[in-house]
């Protein structure tokens, strides 16, 4: 006989499926823990979408160079892992501060074993929302390769 849903049931569910790992990542001899949660909610994502949207908005008005790739990089490390970004009152500030620390990961050779632990299905459902935005991100890749094509010339 099957169990009558409840909302703790739901919740507890999520919890489970949506659950953080211990990673342990050596940087320069140096061992530090994160939490990664490997399996991304559809919540986050559409959250980290809606984030890069805006993220783009803000330097377009402000004349201030996106790097879409670093940025998502950024949201992803923000939004499925533990690890905390100083803040500041400017955005800007904030901004340059949380690429330079995404650099620093890939230049450390750490970003990718942060990749490495989500699943593989999340990420596609990441590209699969991005695709489900992509009328709104149309703008903001338009806007990449017009840059592109003008720095070229």
């Amino acid at each position: 006989m099957a169990k009558k849903m409840k909302s703790n049931d739901i919740l507890n569910i999520a919890r489970k499926e949506f659950a953080y790992k211990k990673l342990l990542l050596e940087i320069n001899g140096q061992d530090y823990e994160i939490l990664i949660q490997e399996k991304l909610n559809d919540t986050s994502i559409t959250n980290l979408v809606t984030d890069l949207i805006e993220r783009h908005e803000y330097c377009t008005i402000n004349n201030i160079e996106f790097n879409t790739i670093q940025h998502i990089y950024y949201l992803l490390i923000k939004y499925f892992t533990d690890i905390k970004f100083n803040t500041y009152k400017e955005l800007e500030k904030s901004y340059k501060h949380e690429l330079d620390t995404i650099s620093a990961l890939i230049d450390l050779e750490v970003f990718d074993q942060i990749l490495n632990q989500f699943d593989k299905d999340t990420l596609v459902r990441i590209q699969n929302m991005f695709d489900k935005y992509s009328n709104q991100l149309k703008s903001v890749v338009n806007d990449e390769v017009k840059k592109a094509i003008t720095e070229g010339e």
